[in-house]
């Protein structure tokens, strides 16, 4: 019987899926199945998954190009595990990391939990800097709240029923649709969790423009979040930024003098970045405005 699915979107993107899917393989309980779900790829991914069709009980989906947000949509649609756990396919799961995640997870009442995410060991700036900005931004949200609102997508879980009925990830938004799903399933009245000893290693390969590029769709994911209603407000958000610089110095005496100065730099322009995103997005609410309605469409999982 299938008690946990494991559901992964990719797209163009064999040979980190590959790396993943082997991480994957290294401690895979008997009760697991995984769904790999292509988004609109054009390469064929037959031959990569092929070796991990038995050993991860895994299905591979194709799909129309829509996002990750469909994308786990359409994995969450097949899923047969009563837990459905997400992750991304340049993330390694470490040994332990599906069991371990899976023990923080309640069907009733529900409970979503999260684990640690950590840069891989040949990570570069760009992407200890990454890491860095969603470390410190749910540092602050515990310190001010006292509890969890923001569990990433690439290492998460919860009850697969529950998400269902909540109507899965908003595929609307192609950036922050965690966080969107977060605050839906608080004000639901569900609880989020942390299980820091469920380990993903994130592999994110970036330079300075795909930085530039990752931060600026952040801001206009920011700009439809703070739009969609709801808690946290944009006075909160405003408030991290202020705190940041006091926030990121114990990360920066973690590192050494020439990885610490980069990361304060590329921490300039992430906020250049992610402003701009917000703003770019902001302006072309107000350029459509006239011509839709003021109803919120949803898509979500259908």
């Amino acid at each position: 019987m299938i008690h946990i699915s494991v559901v992964i979107p990719t797209r163009n993107r064999p040979g980190p899926l590959a790396a993943c899917l082997s991480a994957l393989a290294v401690s895979f309980p008997l009760d697991a199945e995984t769904v790999v779900v292509s988004d609109g790829g054009a390469q064929d991914l037959v031959p990569v998954v092929a070796p991990f069709v038995t050993p991860l009980r895994l299905r591979l989906l194709h799909v129309e190009h829509r996002g990750p947000a469909a994308a786990r949509n359409r994995g969450l649609e097949v899923a047969r595990g009563r837990i459905v756990a997400f992750t991304d396919d340049d993330c390694l799961p470490q040994p332990g990391w599906i069991a371990r995640l899976a023990s923080g997870v309640h069907l009733s009442p529900p409970r979503a939990v999260g684990g640690s995410t950590r840069v891989g060991k040949s990570a570069n700036a760009y992407a200890d800097a990454a890491q860095v900005v969603l470390l410190l931004l749910s540092q602050h949200d515990r310190a001010m709240t006292g509890r969890e609102r923001l569990l990433p997508s690439n290492n998460f879980a919860c009850p697969a029923e529950a998400l269902i009925r909540m109507g899965g990830f908003d595929e609307s938004f192609r950036t922050a649709e965690d966080r969107e799903l977060c605050r839906r399933w608080a004000e639901a009245g569900f609880e989020l969790g942390r299980v820091p000893e469920a380990i993903v290693e994130h592999n994110e390969n970036l330079d300075l423009k795909k930085f530039f590029l990752k931060f600026f769709a952040y801001g206009r994911g920011a700009a439809r979040f703070h739009g969609s209603g709801g808690a946290p407000s944009l006075r909160e958000s405003t408030r991290f930024h202020f705190r940041l610089p006091g926030l990121v110095i114990p990360e920066l005496r973690r590192r050494g003098i020439v990885r610490s100065a980069a990361i304060a730099a590329l921490l300039l322009l992430w906020e250049v970045s992610n402003v701009a995103g917000y703003v770019a997005e902001k302006a072309r609410g107000v350029a459509e405005a006239p011509a839709g309605s003021d109803a919120k469409a949803e898509t979500r999982l259908r």
